[in-house]
């Protein structure tokens, strides 16, 4: 039940993204193409061979494959790979092309990869199942309700020519009333969590705009952003879809941090009930400066993580580290990880003190439910 609870809004999605369609074919200078799925048969041959210009060096293969499906589906042909080292058995998908004039092109494409990605999507599922239960089932529902936000969502109205920031901040509401909401059910926790977010988010956006005014950044710091720009006829905003990049990348971290202010405040109202406001908020604040700590590191980490091809580049540069910082494509990064840092401190009061007010008169019942109104006449 559980499995047919979650196929029946994310398992489509899934497989609309990672299912690529198997051939494709498209007139280029009416030439003939296609993308077709292959099984490498045998090694031929392979040599080490000097990158012309380089010190470096490059594994050289040589080929056989069967193809899978196209106008010589079963036929086996040899290429030359020099991309990632193949063995025999391996699938991958080749580039066929034929001109004008007759002449047959077949390269090597891309490694067939999906099947890793869906036993690791499956594991992740069945770990998520076995040890929350129906929570887990919500989680992955509210998953993929965010997912759908972003694609169905964020990415028709950004291509549209939406303004990025204000669309994104939109978007971003919708997502977290997804994850919150559908995660956690309509409670008071989630409510309150919801307004702490939101609150981090709109002050964040802002924190984020001006500084990427100030800074002058283009939004062009990645091959990606080119290619888009090219894609688009130059018809984005890529400076406001670098602002929507850092609230997107900040979300899911906002959501960890209010949603355990919220609870704290809950908890500590349930075992003292004769904590006022104040009590309440300078109780709570303690954890969540010991949370803000914590999940700083995490966020500038997994940025970092991200970000470690480009650190490896620009060390071994000749400039000084002051001079690097000054690159846009550092000063983004850089940028991404300290607003996101900034959203995460002002979570954390925002979300406590509106926990705080709420609970500070009302009573909370063992179960979790609905609270009753309690106020205090002294």
């Amino acid at each position: 039940m559980l499995l047919n609870l979650f196929s029946k809004t994310s398992v489509w999605f899934l497989i609309l993204f990672f299912l690529p369609t198997f051939i494709q074919a498209q007139t280029v200078h009416q030439d003939f193409q296609e993308t077709i799925p292959a099984e490498v048969l045998e090694v031929v041959s392979e040599s080490e061979q000097e990158v012309i210009g380089t010190g470096a060096t490059k594994r050289v293969q040589e080929v056989k494959v069967k193809l899978k499906a196209g106008d010589r589906k079963d036929q086996v042909v040899t290429i030359e790979n020099e991309v990632v080292v193949l063995e025999a058995g391996d699938d991958i998908y080749v580039s066929r092309i034929v001109t004008i004039g007759g002449e047959e092109y077949i390269t090597y494409l891309d490694f067939e990869r999906r099947p890793v990605l869906f036993i690791v999507l499956g594991l992740f599922i069945a770990l998520l199942l076995f040890f929350s239960r129906w929570q887990g089932v919500r989680a992955l529902l509210s998953l993929a309700g965010s997912v759908a936000a972003i694609f169905f969502l964020l990415v028709p109205a950004l291509l549209a020519g939406y303004n990025p920031a204000a669309t994104t901040i939109a978007i971003a509401a919708i997502i977290m009333a997804f994850v919150l909401f559908g995660t956690h059910g309509f409670c008071p926790r989630s409510y309150i969590a919801f307004a702490g977010t939101v609150t981090a988010v709109a002050v964040t956006s802002a924190i984020a705009i001006i500084s990427v005014d100030i800074m002058r950044l283009t939004g062009f710091s990645s091959d990606a952003s080119v290619y888009l720009n090219f894609a688009t006829n130059g018809q984005l905003d890529l400076g406001g879809l670098l602002i929507g990049s850092i609230i997107i990348g900040l979300l899911g971290v906002l959501d960890d941090v209010s949603v355990t202010q919220a609870s704290v405040v809950q908890e500590l109202k349930s075992a003292n009930p004769s904590l006022n406001m104040f009590g309440l908020y300078s109780r709570a604040i303690n954890v969540g400066r010991d949370h803000i700590g914590s999940l700083v590191n995490t966020l500038a980490l997994a940025y970092t993580g991200v970000a470690l091809p480009l650190i490896l580049l620009y060390s071994k540069t000749e400039s000084s580290w002051l001079l690097s910082l000054n690159q846009e494509v550092i000063a983004v990064e850089l940028l991404r990880i300290i607003v996101g840092s900034i959203g995460l401190i002002l979570a954390v009061p925002a979300t406590t003190a509106v926990a705080a007010w709420y609970w500070h008169n009302r009573e909370v019942v063992s179960d979790g439910g609905s609270p009753h109104h309690h106020h205090h006449h002294h």
